[in-house]
């Protein structure tokens, strides 16, 4: 009882800090569990020390010792670890807070209003999942109208002579594969792959400490699946801290760096999409109407790093994150 009461007191001085109601979370939907493996390893170690002594077994003897500090050193984590994670929540928020001070004005982040990464990260995500959502259904609009005025055609029959037939606008068939492709090879596939980031982070954000960590020092109280357990307490903070850290600086590039649109707006300018029929001349080197189009090439280009590129890159350095922390773990206990 005294130690469920310290485990309740720990964890409600820690996790508060970090997320809502996880004492109660933990605690009292999950707690019960965590306290009836620790008895139940508890009594096997007893019964094995015993039995060691008993009948003179070293073997249970040592299985015993072995154990009993396994469960003590598991205890100690599990009591420390919401200090860790409130600590890492702090730390990583008082340099996100710096650092994305800096960048000006912005519609996700507030300086000085104690925005959290997880916050910034999400409202980003959700941010570029609608400009891809709005880019690709007017993509298939244009592509469809295009496509139908292709069929566009007039026809001059005279009598007892021939009939005659043009088509008007045939060309815009071009117009029509273009928008096809640029669609199917680049909108639809970032679309897609922001819409599951942005799923990954809701998830991160409201289920990791509710029912990961649980799992996890459940799994490693028992000695087969200690290492497993491990796994669970690196991904935990992991998926908890630095995720959504990663993600809000590089979501931040999103509005921040990539809304330059001027500095590349000859290079993006499109003669069909955005209109322009100046070309590649001197008079076009400005190509004002690129920046100011919705659906340009460069606004194309802006969801390309976001969707493919910087994932990949969080996941390496998420990956090499947990594959730190389970060491450590494995050689302490």
């Amino acid at each position: 009882m005294k130690l469920h009461f310290i485990l309740l007191l720990v964890l409600g001085l820690s996790f508060s800090a970090c997320i809502e109601d996880a004492t109660q979370t933990i605690l009292f939907e999950q707690g019960t569990v965590i306290m009836a493996v620790i008895g139940l390893m508890m009594v096997v170690i007893a019964l094995a020390y015993a039995l060691g002594n008993a009948l003179r077994i070293p073997n249970a003897i040592v299985f015993a010792k072995d154990e009993l500090y396994h469960l003590g050193f598991s205890m100690m984590l599990l009591l420390g670890f919401s200090g860790i994670v409130v600590f890492s929540c702090d730390l990583t928020g008082m340099f996100f807070d710096q650092t994305m001070g800096s960048i000006g004005t912005s519609s996700c982040y507030s300086a000085g209003g104690g925005t959290s990464p997880n916050e910034v990260a999400e409202c980003y995500v959700t941010q570029a999942k609608n400009d891809a959502r709005s880019m690709s259904e007017r993509y298939i609009q244009k592509y469809l109208d295009n496509m139908m005025d292709s069929t566009f055609a007039w026809s001059l029959a005279l009598p007892l002579f021939e009939a005659y037939t043009a088509t008007a606008g045939a060309y815009k068939r071009i117009v029509s594969n273009q928008y096809s492709m640029i669609m199917n090879s680049f909108l639809v596939p970032a679309l897609m792959s922001i819409s599951m980031q942005k799923f990954v982070l809701i998830f991160i954000n409201e289920n990791v400490i509710y029912w990961v960590i649980p799992t996890a020092f459940v799994m490693r109280f028992f000695p087969p699946t200690r290492h497993m357990g491990n796994i669970f307490i690196a991904m935990s903070i992991g998926l908890y801290v630095l995720v959504p850290m990663l993600y809000a600086f590089n979501l931040s590039m999103y509005e921040v760096v990539l809304s330059d649109c001027s500095s590349f707006a000859r290079a993006a300018c499109d003669n069909v999409i955005d209109n322009n029929s100046c070309g590649t001349s001197v008079a076009c080197a400005g190509c004002e109407t690129t920046c100011g189009n919705a659906d340009s090439l460069w606004n194309v280009a802006r969801l390309i790093p976001q969707a493919f590129f910087l994932p990949n890159l969080t996941m390496a350095l998420v990956i090499t994150f947990l594959s730190s922390i389970h060491k450590a773990l494995r050689v302490i206990g």
